[in-house]
């Protein structure tokens, strides 16, 4: 016998409701996995739907292996045929079946990240397109318009139709075709050919509906266009469906996910339920009057506010710190009191850029940390590519750091080239380095030149130089040779913004990133590695030696510190924290341009997902919540988020 008397009243009444479309939205904290399971058992005890009736559909397979093992738990039945799993699980599963209807073999591959990069690597090896095209960006702008439903015919007609949009258009469509010759999917097919199948194909969506006679979705504020599509033809026809979501923490707009889904559920299931979860068993009083307060100041949201019985609570502390390394400290000194317990505590940031200061300081002092669902700081692409830069400015016999940056940003100098180059090099028994720091300071100051290199090889140089071929790269070495000579008179900070300038990285930056989120993110690291560049500390050649020499020690040192393991504090973004929960938990870099992120000012769709974003942070907590800003950040005044405005000041306590 199932035993639902330790539910409450709202999550009983979400159980036993079956004769309508539901809508549940269970606040942060309100236990919507347990309703969930404990719905499936109820239609199974009550002999409602038979295991293979039952579709319930999740977003990883964590949450679909444990969903099957609490039903299990709860109800002792075989529930073979009943289908819980993920959204390209399901598609899979039905292309398997039925893929043969639209041309597909149901022994199909299924393309992970690295197999679609390869892929699309081949293809513009091919010379389809400009080699010097990033696979890694096409990937990203296909994998979008896939996930908005527009195949390679109707790509470039709905894209901004630039240069770029031209490329993608042209790899996109040579890449379904190269697909299909492979029997090959990606995973955003799994969704689109599974959508075409049905729309194709009404017998079958006719036979999966007869067969899934009661779907229920979870995390339903994160489903796409393609995924609500794909669920509302499923259950059109018999109207059995439970969806479980809350909108106050619909925060993945920019991978596809649309609120408008809820709207959506509401308009197309008009005779539905609404039942809110708002009992939170997760944190304190005084956290969750925080979470309310900051997100009612949303528009057009379903009214919905948390409480618990956990009555009162520490104050929220909000501390303001005079520079980034302050505040880093700050939470530092309060770690004293968790050194048994770093498990339990999260820092949490808007923008990956924050967690540079905060790993420094931990290797410094010895704090064990780990980078949930990041790449460390000296990991990520621009910042190697900068760092790589300055290394061959610093070490002209540095090859490997020359190969990353002699075609970043593209300049159309593909491996033919470069091979070329080398021959080059050779002829003059050179390396490929030094051969390509004498064109660069012939280019930019021939007179330079002659202080490094003999009369006698100057005519040997001249005599190479004699070939039109190079001509057409003489803007790039000129840039370089302007590069190599600053090195000698200017301090770190500086070169490093004249090579961005220089070299147009921030715009190359822009336009190969798969989005503007991503593109600010890139930016934003840049920003702080020139916060890294003390003017004083790193003055010329010397000054630039001293700087690598300190970046690899951090660089080392942060990869020893951020190995997993038990005993470690938790360092990561507010979109890798979602479902997650600690004991206490500091948002720190709360400040205006930061959280809310600039990007956002002008668009009031994209500041109530800020403002959903800071909800979510706050209801991580369980126990302790910090808040930090700076007023200073990267050299420049900054002001505490209007977010901490928002919440009384009987909850809060400040810390100068």
């Amino acid at each position: 016998m199932l035993d639902l008397a330790h539910l409450n009243d709202r999550q009983l009444k979400a159980v036993k409701l079956v004769d309508r479309p539901l809508l549940i939205l269970a606040g942060a904290g309100s236990g919507k996995t347990r309703v969930i399971t404990y719905k499936v058992a109820y239609l199974l005890e009550q002999n409602l739907y038979k295991p293979n009736q039952i579709l319930a559909l999740t977003f990883t397979k964590k949450a679909a292996t444990e969903m099957t093992e609490r039903i299990k738990k709860l109800v002792g039945v075989d529930l073979s045929g009943m289908f819980v799993g993920t959204f390209h699980a399901f598609g899979a599963y039905l292309l398997r079946k039925y893929g043969h209807y639209i041309g597909l073999d149901r022994n199909f591959s299924i393309y992970d990240a690295e197999d679609q990069q390869n892929l699309i690597k081949a293809i513009i090896k091919d010379g389809l397109v400009d080699q010097t095209v990033r696979p890694s960006a096409v990937l990203s702008k296909i994998t979008q318009a896939k996930l908005a439903g527009y195949g390679p015919d109707s790509y470039f007609r709905n894209s901004y139709g630039d240069y770029f949009d031209e490329i993608v258009s042209k790899v996109y469509r040579e890449y379904q075709r190269r697909l299909k010759a492979l029997n090959a999917v990606d995973f955003s097919d799994l969704l689109l050919l599974t959508l075409q199948l049905f729309e194709q194909h009404p017998y079958v969506l006719s036979g999966v509906s007869n067969r899934f006679r009661y779907v229920l979705v979870d995390e339903y504020q994160d489903t796409n266009t393609l995924q609500y599509q794909i669920v509302y033809k499923i259950v059109r026809e018999h109207r059995n469906i439970c969806v479980v979501g809350d909108e106050d923490q619909s925060i993945y707009s920019w991978r596809g996910a649309t609120i408008e889904n809820i709207q959506r559920f509401l308009k197309d299931f008009p005779e539905h339920e609404i039942i809110k979860l708002e009992r939170n068993y997760r944190s304190t009083e005084v956290i969750l009057e925080a979470a309310n307060q900051v997100i009612s100041k949303n528009p057009n949201r379903i009214e919905k506010r948390l409480w618990t019985d956990l009555k009162g609570g520490d104050k929220i502390k909000v501390v303001e710190a005079s520079s980034p390394y302050e505040e880093a400290l700050f939470v530092l000194k309060q770690l004293e009191a968790y050194k048994d317990d770093l498990d339990s505590v999260a820092i949490l940031y808007r923008v990956n850029a924050l967690s540079r200061v905060f790993e420094e300081v931990f290797v410094r002092f010895g704090v064990p940390y780990r980078l949930v669902g990041g790449v460390g700081f000296y990991q990520r692409m621009e910042i190697k590519d900068i760092l790589a830069y300055l290394k061959f400015l610093n070490n002209l016999k540095d090859e490997v750091s020359l190969l990353r940056v002699i075609n970043t940003p593209a300049r159309k100098i593909g491996a033919k080239t470069i091979e070329k180059f080398r021959e080059y090099a050779q002829n003059a028994h050179l390396s490929l380095g030094e051969f390509i720091w004498y064109l660069s300071l012939d280019a930019y100051d021939p007179d330079l030149l002659l202080t490094f290199v003999s009369k006698e090889f100057r005519g040997i140089l001249d005599n190479m130089l004699e070939d039109k071929w190079l001509g057409k790269y003489r803007s790039f070495f000129e840039k370089l040779g302007k590069l190599i000579a600053a090195t000698y008179n200017e301090d770190v900070k500086t070169l490093i913004t004249n090579l961005i300038k220089l070299i147009g990285y921030s715009d190359w930056i822009r336009k190969v990133s798969s989005s503007q989120e991503e593109a600010d993110s890139r930016l934003d690291n840049i920003k702080e590695l020139l916060a890294v560049a003390d003017k004083e500390k790193y003055q010329g050649r010397e000054g630039l030696q001293a700087f690598l020499e300190d970046v690899s020690l951090m660089e080392q040192a942060s990869k020893e510190a951020g190995e997993d393991s038990k005993g470690r504090v938790n360092l990561m973004t507010v979109h890798a924290a979602k479902g997650l929960e600690f004991k206490t938990v500091f948002i720190v870099g709360a400040e205006e341009g930061l959280f809310p992120h600039s990007r956002s000012f002008d668009d009031p769709a994209q500041m109530q997902e800020e403002r959903r974003l800071f909800y979510v942070a706050i209801t991580r907590a369980k126990r302790h919540l910090y808040i930090t800003y700076s007023t200073m950040r990267n050299g420049s005044p900054s002001m505490p988020s209007n977010y901490i405005e928002d919440i009384d000041e009987d909850l809060i306590e400040r810390i100068g």
